[in-house]
């Protein structure tokens, strides 16, 4: 029970000591157990001179402070020898070198060294850690202090030796404690100090050792773990110096790397994994610490961790994660696109998985991601020789097709899907390795290889989607392969304006005129207000002229004219008027209203302008004529047409003086 209770105060010393001297006093006049009074009275006095170390005050609040530390400690020094007594032991210590009476000081810790001795001995009799709280700790310190300030007044040599021996010792056995790091600091000023004597310093660390290297490496793990990176650094530096291939190195290192990553040293952290590599390579643990340093960059700083498990790779090449970190590489390529590192990192990646002796899904995926990113069938056979009755398996035949594809092997690309069909006729990659086929097919002029892939997909029109049959069409309609291209059009389930469209535009093309115009009154039906208006009646004006019904072309193209303006739609429309009124009049509005600034409009009102002028010379409009060749002169000066233009011009010119 001593025990437990012992280690429970270590607990709260640590958790309070982060306390300010407020809340501490705050705490303790709300106190009422005799025990927690001392402890707070011990702490309170300790922030009182904390502040008066550290802070700006008034003589007022210094006497206040003063007074009220030592009325603090005087109170807990009349009762238990525990941990608050030798707190306030050295606190009391303290307030006297404060007031400049190092002697006192000296005197006074001296006296109570031996109760401070017991006070640790207790403490490590019940199994507590002492280095980081053991009172000796700050009463060697100060009493270190008090022989500095001697030698540093006196300039003579003893104190300064005395002085070196406290400083080192609180350096050596208390290295994590909170006099640790300024007491060596004070210990090579001293140093210094006595070899400016003429004298040689050696520190025999004897049966100490152990304690100082545990301690040394203690303390940064502590700061580490506290979150104080900055702080922890120095202390871990100095321990790898003094002890480079200690046993505590590679914990100390990966918690250098820890601090690193935490103060954005990101070169600081890559020259430690350097570090570990180099140093380290034997050692069952350095593997471990490399990638827990470089798995902190992966989600702020992927270039940084790709360094770090580069190093990784280079430096253990039997260690059981490097496959992990192999496929961190080879996936990281493959979601970039970067194919040819991919390849490179999946090969690695196989490599490493056959090594021992894996079988499965990752062997699987690295085989056929190498082929996927290489694009050649070479690589798809090899894995459907190796995984016949893998998921993977329709996949690959499917990609084996379109690199076969890509290739211009359209025979061989056709073979294969028979393959792929016979093998997983159920499959998704099937479906889809036949529309890609077929839309590349088209693209490639291969009408041959195209029929028989429609032909095959119109075995199941359900299994393929509108959109593939959409894109065939529309592919095969501008190769004006227009059997085709109606039979992919017919092929969309339930009909749509776009089928009815494609079905209409392939008729048009193979001359079925009134089977397009009908095709067309289909679609206009569904819908008044389609989008597909416009397109839909000129396309029916144009095949009513070509079944020579006059009239009903000409309303056709009105109605289209009306819904968009559009002045090639208004010259379809003067040409086939009968009337020449009507037709001139259709002409003269192209070449008046159009505007000749739009490039698309210039040839329509060149052309517009010359079948105009035959037309005003038959019907005697011979000012209009010559005001017609005037305006293509001024728009046109260049123009092929002119000679042909200034003759109509010669002739109004000459009917005119008639």
């Amino acid at each position: 029970m001593r025990n437990i209770a012992l280690l429970a105060l270590v607990i709260i010393t640590r958790t309070v000591c982060a306390q300010t001297y407020e809340e501490l006093s705050g705490m303790l006049e709300s106190a009422s157990e005799t025990a927690a009074v001392n402890r707070l009275k011990a702490q309170v006095a300790n922030a009182a001179v904390d502040r008066l170390e550290t802070e700006s005050l008034s003589k007022t609040e210094q006497q206040k402070l003063k007074a009220e530390a030592l009325a603090y400690c005087s109170d807990v020094q009349l009762g238990a020898m525990d941990l608050w007594f030798g707190d306030s032991v050295v606190t009391w210590g303290r307030l006297l070198l404060l007031d400049g009476k190092w002697v006192e000081a000296r005197s006074m810790l001296l006296e109570q060294a031996e109760v401070l001795q017991n006070i640790e001995k207790n403490l490590t009799a019940n199994g507590v850690p002492v280095s980081a709280i053991s009172p000796l700790a700050g009463c060697r310190y100060h009493l270190g202090e008090t022989y500095r300030i001697e030698f540093e007044e006196s300039n003579e040599l003893a104190p300064a030796v005395e002085a070196l021996k406290h400083f080192y010792n609180v350096y050596i056995k208390y290295g994590d404690s909170p006099w640790g790091g300024v007491a060596q600091e004070k210990a090579a000023a001293a140093q210094v100090f006595i070899e400016s004597r003429g004298k040689q310093v050696r520190i025999e660390l004897g049966p100490h050792r152990d304690a100082f290297v545990a301690n040394k490496f203690k303390l940064g793990a502590r700061l580490t773990a506290q979150g104080k990176h900055e702080e922890a650094i120095d202390p871990m530096i100095d321990a790898l110096n003094y002890f480079p291939e200690s046993g505590k190195s590679i914990d100390a290192l990966r918690n250098l790397g820890v601090c690193w990553f935490s103060l954005l040293a990101h070169d600081e952290a890559l020259a430690t994994v350097e570090y570990v590599c180099e140093r380290f390579s034997a050692d069952t643990n350095a593997p471990a610490t490399v990638l827990a340093i470089g798995r902190q960059y992966l989600d702020s700083d992927a270039e940084t961790a790709g360094q770090i498990f580069e190093h990784y790779l280079a430096s253990f090449p039997d260690d059981p994660y490097r496959g992990d970190i192999l496929s961190y590489f080879a996936w990281k390529a493959y979601k970039a696109e970067d194919w040819s590192e991919a390849v490179v990192r999946f090969q690695s990646l196989e490599t490493a998985l056959r090594a021992k002796g894996e079988t499965g899904e990752r062997l699987e995926k690295a085989v056929y991601i190498q082929a996927f990113c290489a694009k050649e069938p070479a690589g798809f056979d090899r894995f459907i020789s190796e995984f016949p009755e893998s998921e993977l398996a329709p996949r690959v035949l499917g990609e084996k097709a379109q690199a076969q594809l890509v290739a211009g092997e359209f025979d061989a690309a056709f073979q294969t899907l028979e393959t792929l069909s016979a093998r997983y006729p159920e499959s998704t990659a099937a479906r889809t390795a036949l529309a890609g086929l077929i839309v590349a097919a088209v693209e490639e002029q291969r009408f041959d290889i195209a029929d028989q892939v429609l032909d095959r997909m119109l075995a199941d029109k359900q299994a393929y989607g509108n959109s593939v049959y959409v894109s065939t069409g529309e592919a095969l309609l501008k190769a004006a392969e227009f059997t085709l291209a109606e039979k992919a059009f017919a092929a969309l389930v339930p009909e749509t304006e776009r089928s009815l469209y494609g079905c209409a535009s392939a008729q048009f093309g193979q001359n079925r005129f009134e089977e397009s115009f009908q095709t067309l009154e289909k679609l206009l039906a569904k819908n008044e207000a389609t989008g597909f208006f416009f397109d839909a009646r000129l396309m029916q004006a144009r095949a009513l002229v070509q079944l020579v019904r006059t009239n009903e072309a000409v309303a056709a193209y009105g109605e289209v004219a009306a819904a968009k303006q559009d002045y090639g739609v208004v010259f379809e429309m003067a040409q086939v008027l009968s009337d020449p009124e009507e037709r001139l009049a259709a002409y003269q509005r192209i070449a008046l209203l159009a505007d000749p600034a739009d490039e698309k409009n210039q040839p329509l009102i060149a052309d517009s302008i010359a079948a105009s002028l035959p037309l005003c010379l038959e019907q005697g409009k011979y000012e209009l004529a010559i005001a017609s060749t005037d305006q293509f002169a001024t728009l046109f000066p260049k123009h092929e047409q002119l000679p042909i233009i200034g003759k109509y011009r010669k002739e109004a010119e000459h009917a005119l003086v008639q």
